[in-house]
């Protein structure tokens, strides 16, 4: 299967079969986020740097207190605060791409039988 792209707007969304199963590519709402957060940078650069150095600082001390930390746990929240800030982490998908997306993640992680190896003297 090549690329697809069954979600157009208001964020991109590709899908490509790979050989274990199948790649979403969400880079366009990725990049909106970006683009978002870079504006954030640019109207207040000591607030934001900031924010990223104790996001950046609390990951550090997640990593090697556990999944499970308080650390984990502000990181995440931070995160969450941040990406809120951004406008949400969340890809909408509307009318008919909600079916297409279906139809195009359902078509390309189709399972595909691969021919096994016979043994010797099979025929």
């Amino acid at each position: 299967m090549a690329d697809h792209t069954p979600v157009d707007g208001p964020h991109r969304i590709h899908i490509r079969r790979t050989p274990s199963g199948v790649e979403m590519d969400s880079s366009h709402f990725i990049a909106s986020l970006l683009v978002a957060l870079a504006r954030d940078f640019d109207e207040d650069e000591q607030g934001v740097a900031e924010e990223l150095r104790e996001i950046a600082a609390l990951d550090r001390s997640a990593r090697h207190q556990g999944p499970d930390s308080h650390a984990t746990h502000e990181r995440d929240a931070q995160v969450d605060a941040l990406l809120d800030s951004l406008g949400g982490g969340s890809q909408l998908v509307y009318g008919p791409q909600v079916a297409a997306l279906a139809r195009s993640l359902l078509a390309a992680g189709q399972v595909v039988a691969v021919p096994t190896q016979r043994e010797a003297g099979a025929a």
